[in-house]
């Protein structure tokens, strides 16, 4: 990715904004902060016709990984979210690691979700660049081939 750690950490962070830029997060707000620095949100998510909130549970290790993981879900059987953030191959990018592990509980979602994958991770990650762009300017170019040569 053309921006820093920091950057994109600092933008994936920010769920009580996710309203604003993540497609599908109709409403996104911290609803308890703990003392270890993780805290919680309640997340409600509008795709098609299914609308539905769950929270959250949000760990954090700035600027390396962002941990997500559903409570208080009658969406999810489970739902985790890891990003990672490295330094990548050019100063003031990094590599982005994204791992998302879901199940949900209503077979209809586990049927819809299932066509609608690939689609929802793209548009997200998409949203991610796109939000990094509006706040710190055009991303550092990256040639593709630079990716994971020497490491």
């Amino acid at each position: 990715m053309g921006y820093s750690p920091e950057q994109m950490f600092a933008v994936v962070a920010a769920v009580d904004l996710y309203e604003d830029f993540v497609p599908w997060c109709q409403r996104s707000r911290i609803i308890r902060r703990h003392e270890n620095g993780s805290f919680d949100a309640e997340l409600e998510i509008g795709f098609k016709f299914l609308v539905e909130s769950y929270v959250s549970h949000v760990e954090m290790e700035k600027p390396k990984y962002i941990k997500t993981t559903a409570s208080e879900s009658g969406l999810f059987d489970h739902l985790i979210n890891v990003w990672e953030f490295k330094p990548g191959p050019v100063p003031g990018t990094c590599d982005l690691y994204f791992l998302v592990d879901f199940k949900f509980q209503s077979p209809l979602y586990r049927q819809v979700a299932s066509m609608f994958f690939k689609e929802v991770v793209s548009r997200l990650v998409s949203s991610l660049s796109d939000r990094c762009y509006r706040i710190y300017g055009p991303p550092i170019p990256v040639l593709e081939n630079t990716y994971g040569q020497g490491r």
